[in-house]
């Protein structure tokens, strides 16, 4: 519902009238409005700028009495408004402007707000949404309404402006409390506010500086990604699921286990359990790649604590050893999403067992990506020397199951198998999404 703010606040006080739109279900509406000048006001309902209902204010208001006392009727400033039942066509989404006035046909009007409301039978076609089919970056029920909604918007799920597009028509729907009472778009919306509000208190929380670091090494920071490139990475795991993929869920290098705190939090939202592969000794020796033997090291019982604090440690479990050994005698479970800050080629190579045990439309997600990496929808050429990417690609190569992909943010990349993978949203569009939910959905 929007609601008047700035510019119209101070038009309407200079028109001498105060209110506010406080509810709306059912296509009645209710709140209050008064003038200065005591006289009674007019509540009027406009669509498509035609009056569709109106009523007087009269309802008894005794708490806008004690905000405004110099409203002569003020206690009096009540009203409940109710729309016909032909004034929304049945399969329309439509906003409804509600605003006050004085007695006389020239007497300003007052805006109290704006509510978008949808037909009878639009919900039902939405709420029963027939399956669409349609494979992309989203769960598979909201894909569903989205094409039943608007079938054109789903056309084209894989560019950054088609899931903008989507990310538009999912807005409209949101915004209009019967729709997004829809059990699949509540419960989507659920997990990307708590998801979104977890990450915020992990990132404001979680130790920042490494205090082992060596003096001039690139390991002084103890949060070496963003909440962006982690949020990205939590929408997908949703989505996995929605489709129906099974699996666990693993995280090779943790570092002091920022991401690890924000993704097994989001591994309890959708009941799946958290592999931790990692060293706890930081990086082996690797020549001409930059590091030192050692760096970004966290000990298993920092890690520990710190996922025990700010994350969900029921979820974890922990495998600790350089990726060589940990493989030697270990064959991973079944996983449908591996996220990967292993920084070197050499980890990269050892870790690739685990490839094996992925689902074949599973999702993998690294930080040793750059936006030059990827051009035009495809992986291009590892910028530098010791990268770890070129050992991931040749692997699936060697499955049959050669990958696609496209940066995300920072230095995190997203990476599908090319044929019956499961696409990773645009982080632009995901955090377009995010905006719509923090901002306009509850506001």
């Amino acid at each position: 519902m929007k609601r008047p703010k700035g510019l119209v606040r101070q038009l309407n006080s200079m028109a001498g009238t105060k209110g506010h739109l406080d509810t709306n279900a059912l296509n009645r509406f209710s709140g209050w409005a008064a003038a200065r000048s005591g006289k009674e006001l007019h509540i009027e309902a406009w669509i498509d700028g035609r009056l569709a209902a109106s009523t007087k204010t009269g309802g008894e208001r005794p708490d806008v009495e004690r905000r405004l006392p110099g409203y002569k009727r003020a206690r009096f400033s009540g009203f409940t408004l109710e729309l016909p039942e032909n004034a929304i066509s049945q399969d329309r989404l439509v906003d409804v402007k509600i605003t006050a006035r004085a007695d006389g046909s020239l007497a300003p009007k007052a805006w109290l707000g704006t509510a978008s409301l949808a037909g009878d039978a639009l919900l039902e076609k939405l709420a029963c949404a027939p399956r669409s089919g349609i494979t992309g970056p989203f769960p598979p029920a909201i894909i569903d309404i989205i094409a039943a909604f608007d079938p054109d918007v789903t056309a084209d799920l894989l560019s950054l402006s088609g899931q903008k597009r989507f990310v538009a028509a999912l807005r409209k729907i949101l915004l209009v409390p019967s729709l997004r009472e829809i059990p699949a778009l509540a419960d989507y919306a659920r997990y990307l506010s708590a998801i979104a509000a977890h990450f915020a208190f992990v990132d404001r929380f979680f130790p920042t500086a490494n205090k082992l670091a060596r003096p001039g090494s690139a390991d002084f920071h103890g949060k070496p990604n963003s909440v962006a490139e982690i949020m990205s990475i939590a929408h997908q795991l949703y989505v996995l699921k929605a489709h129906g993929i099974e699996g666990d869920f693993a995280e090779f290098g943790c570092f002091k286990g920022f991401s690890s705190s924000m993704l097994s939090f989001a591994c309890k939202q959708l009941d799946l359990k958290m592999h931790i592969f990692d060293s706890f000794e930081g990086l082996p020796e690797a020549k001409h790649s930059g590091y030192t033997e050692g760096d970004y090291a966290g000990s298993l019982e920092e890690v520990t604590e710190n996922i025990r604090r700010l994350g969900s440690l029921e979820q974890v479990t922990f495998h600790k050893g350089f990726y060589a050994d940990t493989f030697r005698e270990y064959r991973p479970p079944h996983l449908m999403c591996l996220w990967m800050d292993v920084d070197l080629e050499v980890s990269a190579k050892d870790m690739m067992v685990a490839a094996d045990r992925l689902d074949p439309r599973a999702s993998l997600f690294s930080h040793e990506c750059v936006a030059d990496m990827f051009a035009d929808g495809e992986i291009a050429n590892a910028p530098r020397p010791d990268n770890p990417i070129p050992p991931v690609l040749d692997r699936f190569e060697e499955l049959g199951r050669p990958l696609t992909g496209h940066h995300l943010h920072g230095h995190t990349g997203a990476f599908w198998p090319r044929s019956g993978g499961i696409p990773v949203m645009h982080h632009d569009a995901l955090m377009e999404l995010q905006r719509v939910l923090q901002k306009e959905v509850l506001k």
